[in-house]
Formats: structure tokens, sequence, C-alpha cells
């Protein structure tokens, strides 16, 4: 091998290096959008876990209302 076929392999080595470096960036950069649109999913639902706690409590504070009404008639009868 001569010295300029030996430069023309380095060159073409390079060239692949660079092209997998690019292909692999692209590769970081779609994974950190979908990092992102989990991370917007997760803040999502937490916010309608609150709403769904909230509801859990109201149904909750109905249901020991009625217990204690349930209670009452009982006594009464």
């Amino acid at each position: 091998m001569d010295n300029e076929q030996f430069q023309r392999l380095v060159l073409d080595q390079l060239k692949m290096l660079t092209e997998g470096q690019k292909e692999l960036g692209q590769s970081v950069k779609a994974l950190e959008q979908g990092q992102k649109v989990l991370e917007q999913g997760q803040v999502e639902i937490k916010n309608e876990l609150k709403y769904i706690w909230a509801d859990i409590k109201k149904i909750d504070s109905r249901l020991s209302t009625q217990e204690e009404e349930v209670g009452i008639i009982k006594r009464l009868k």
C-alpha cells in the first residue's frame, strides 16, 4: 500500500465516522424529543390524579353523610 492509497483509506474511514456521528446526533435528538413528550405526559397524569383524588374525597364525604343519615333513620325506627 503506497502513501496515496493509505491517505484515501484514512479519508474514507473519516467520512464514515463523520456520517456515523451525524446519525448518532440525530438519534440523540429523537430520544430527547421522546423524553420531552413522556415528561409532558407525566405532568398531565399528575394533574389528572389531582382531580381524581378531589372527586374521590367528594364521593367519600357524600357517602359518609349518607351513612350518618341511614344510622339516624335506623335509630328512629
